[in-house]
């Protein structure tokens, strides 16, 4: 029987999948993006020190959902714009992301960076 903690955070992850769902052919959102590392917060602020598993499932579905040059500069201007909304967010944190969750990611998590290339 699952403890009532994980089967929330099961059906997180499962609400997250459903929701960043992208149609062939269709770009990604800003919506689905916030949505995708919203669970990231507390790593990408020095809150806690690993991100959690729903952080690493949502970076994977940002790479899965990025085939296309131009699908990967929408996202990194999402994910540009909702990181300068974060005042407390650590690019050092933001730039280790993705190989702390193991996933080679073309859509760089900071700041600073220029989407354009």
């Amino acid at each position: 029987m699952m403890k009532k903690g994980t089967s929330v955070v099961a059906l997180l992850v499962l609400a997250m999948v459903v929701l960043f769902m992208v149609k062939p052919g269709q770009a990604i959102t800003c919506q689905q993006v916030d949505v995708a590392l919203s669970s990231c917060v507390s790593y990408l602020t020095g809150s806690s020190g690993e991100p959690s598993l729903a952080c690493c499932s949502g970076v994977s579905s940002i790479k899965q959902n990025t085939p296309t040059k131009t699908d990967r500069q929408a996202a990194c201007q999402c994910v540009k714009d909702a990181a300068t909304k974060i005042s407390s967010l650590k690019d050092d944190a933001a730039q280790q992301l993705p190989a702390k969750c193991k996933v080679q990611i073309n859509v760089p998590i900071s700041k600073t960076v220029d989407c354009s290339q």
